[in-house]
Order: C-alpha cells, then sequence, then structure tokens
C-alpha cells in the first residue's frame, strides 16, 4: 500500500509540474527590463491579460510591452485586418511581435498589433463573456425592476459563435407588469482584409411594443472598418424574415425585411478602466409600406475590480407601425448593473 501510495503521489506531482511548467512557458518582458513567466491569455482593447502563478490573471497595457515569447498557438491580429497564427518568439528588437507561422516567422510592429487570441483545443478555452445582474426601486412611484442576462462568445480561428440575453422586467404595483427580453445567436465568419459574413437569429418580447414574440432570422455581411487598441467600428448589412406574434392574441405578421447595423466601441485602459459599447440597427421592412424600426443600445462599463464592473445601460427601440394598435411606437428605459467576466 505504502509503494502503490508513493506511486500515486509521484504521478500527481508529474501532473502538476508538467501543468505549472505548461503555465511558465509564457514570458514578457517590459520596457524598464522586469519580466514575468505565466500563460498569454489574451490582447484586446490595449490590454494584455497574462496569467502567473502568483497573482493570477493580470491586466498589463501592451504599451509596457517590450518583449512577449510564448509556445501557445496564438492568432495575431493587426491594425490592417491581418491575421497570423503561431508561437510568438522574442525578437531581437524591441516592441516588435514575432510569430512563427507555417510560412516561416513574420515579424510585426507591436503598435500595430490590436488582437491576440490563443487557439486552444479545449472548449472552455475558447469560451469567454460575461454575465450582469441590477434591481432599482423607486418609492415615489411603487416601480420595481430587475434587469439581467448574459454574453457568451466562443472563437476559433475564423468563426465567432455569440449568444446574448437580456432581460428587463417592470413591476408597476398594477396587475400588468412589463418584460423586455431579448436573446440574440450570432454566427460570424471572419474573412481577411477585415470582411466578414453572417448569421443572425433573434427572438424578442417587449410589452410596450405590443411584442408576445418576434422571431427574426437575418443573413448579410459586412468589415471592420477601423480597429485599434482604443477603439473599433464594424459596419454589417443583409436581409431577414420576420414573424410577429401581436400580443392579446390579435395574431401574427410575417415580412421580409433589410437591415444596416453600426458598432463602435470605445476603450480607456489606464485608471479607471473604462470601455463604451454602443449599437444601432435600423430595420425598414420591405413588404410592409412604411414600415420602419430601429434598436439602440449603449453601455458604460468602470471596472473597478479585477473582473468586476459596474455596468451603466441606455436603450431605444422604435417601431413606426406596431401590429397592435394599443400599443406605443417607443420604448426606452436606463439599467444599472454589476457585471462578472469570465
Amino acid at each position: 500500500m505504502t509503494r502503490i501510495a508513493s506511486l500515486i503521489a509521484l504521478f500527481l506531482s508529474l501532473i502538476i509540474h508538467s501543468q505549472a511548467s505548461a503555465q511558465d512557458d509564457d514570458i514578457v518582458v517590459f520596457d524598464n527590463g522586469d519580466r514575468l513567466t505565466g500563460e498569454v491569455k489574451s490582447l484586446e482593447r490595449g490590454l494584455l491579460r497574462f496569467k502567473t502563478g502568483a497573482a493570477g490573471t493580470i491586466s498589463i497595457e501592451w504599451d509596457n510591452v517590450a518583449h512577449l515569447s510564448s509556445t501557445q498557438n496564438i492568432q495575431v491580429e493587426t491594425i490592417e485586418g491581418l491575421r497570423y497564427l503561431g508561437a510568438l518568439y522574442r525578437s531581437a528588437k524591441v516592441f516588435v511581435v514575432t510569430v512563427e507561422t507555417e510560412s516561416g516567422p513574420i515579424e510585426l510592429d507591436a503598435s500595430g498589433v490590436v488582437k491576440m487570441s490563443p487557439i486552444e483545443d479545449t472548449v472552455d478555452g475558447r469560451l469567454d463573456g460575461d454575465i450582469y445582474a441590477g434591481y432599482s426601486f423607486t418609492k415615489a412611484t411603487e416601480v420595481k425592476q430587475v434587469n439581467a442576462g448574459f454574453n457568451v462568445d466562443y472563437r476559433t480561428e475564423l468563426r465567432i459563435y455569440s449568444l446574448t440575453v437580456d432581460a428587463t422586467l417592470s413591476d408597476t404595483g398594477t396587475e400588468k407588469s412589463n418584460q423586455r427580453i431579448n436573446g440574440t445567436l450570432e454566427y460570424t465568419r471572419l474573412w481577411q482584409d477585415r470582411w466578414l459574413t453572417n448569421g443572425i437569429l433573434n427572438l424578442t418580447r417587449n410589452d410596450e411594443l405590443g411584442i408576445d414574440l418576434r422571431t427574426w432570422l437575418g443573413v448579410g455581411g459586412g468589415r471592420i472598418v477601423a480597429r485599434s487598441n482604443e477603439s473599433s467600428l464594424i459596419l454589417d448589412g443583409g436581409l431577414a424574415l420576420s414573424r410577429e406574434n401581436v400580443a392579446g392574441g390579435i395574431g401574427s405578421e410575417d415580412s421580409v425585411e433589410a437591415y444596416g447595423r453600426i458598432r463602435w466601441d470605445w476603450f480607456h485602459f489606464d485608471f479607471p478602466e473604462l470601455d463604451l459599447t454602443s449599437s444601432f440597427i435600423v430595420v425598414p421592412s420591405l413588404t410592409e409600406s412604411g414600415r420602419v424600426r430601429g434598436d439602440f443600445d449603449i453601455t458604460f462599463r468602470w471596472e473597478f475590480i479585477e473582473d468586476l464592473s459596474w455596468r451603466l445601460s441606455f436603450y431605444d427601440s422604435f417601431d413606426s407601425n406596431t401590429n397592435d394598435p394599443e400599443a406605443a411606437s417607443n420604448d426606452y428605459g436606463v439599467n444599472t448593473s454589476l457585471s462578472w467576466e469570465f
């Protein structure tokens, strides 16, 4: 029994040692000469997320990194939209990233590198996202409101699968409470020169606009117009099929629609760490003359603790011709919540 226990202990120690070694293969050298060993998690929005054994995952300003090496298979994206895949080797020059691609080493100016994503073999290694929740109560009007949701991305080398769910439930103290629930599943295929194609499935319930359920399926394409370590701008558009079940069981309406969307993000990684994300989509109907819908969302986030943020969101949904004659044509509001990033 003693010998078996010793073998088990030796086996476990080898596993732990191999895992620790794998995590300590990556090296960051700062512009002042200091260095850290650990594991590259990502580079985005001007911040290199780096996991260390002692301090956990930390955020490092990309401008302060003089050298970076990694044995991982990392996808590197430049400001021009070019992507390279391979391990990273330390260059003899400072502020230069060397990617060991299948066709040979590629040297990139670090100031032109805007994104790094390790392409991991495990499912959990390719997932990232955040979950949030908030509650408010106004005594003067006796209105209670709960807001909750999550965003999850699954990334491969050329594909992104995104799931977003957001729900706002308002209790006005009357028999009827308002619900605003929105769920979106989106598939994005990335191409060279920052072009992309996508497919979108959206399910919406909005009591204010008189919608029991809207099922919306769109296909289209677009381009990442600009991306840097401070901001990004994405334009896309296409065609969609829509089925709308009207509140109160009045009936359902099918329509063909076009859509155009603009997404703009801004980041500030110096203290305090802030970011702003916004999206505006306009949807003119091709089968209902004169009908135009639109959705605008903007979210401001302040990260006050690692991976924990305070969120302030504003939304506005507009419909020029709702199918329910008793419904409003505009629904807007403000939500605050706490968000945890994973």
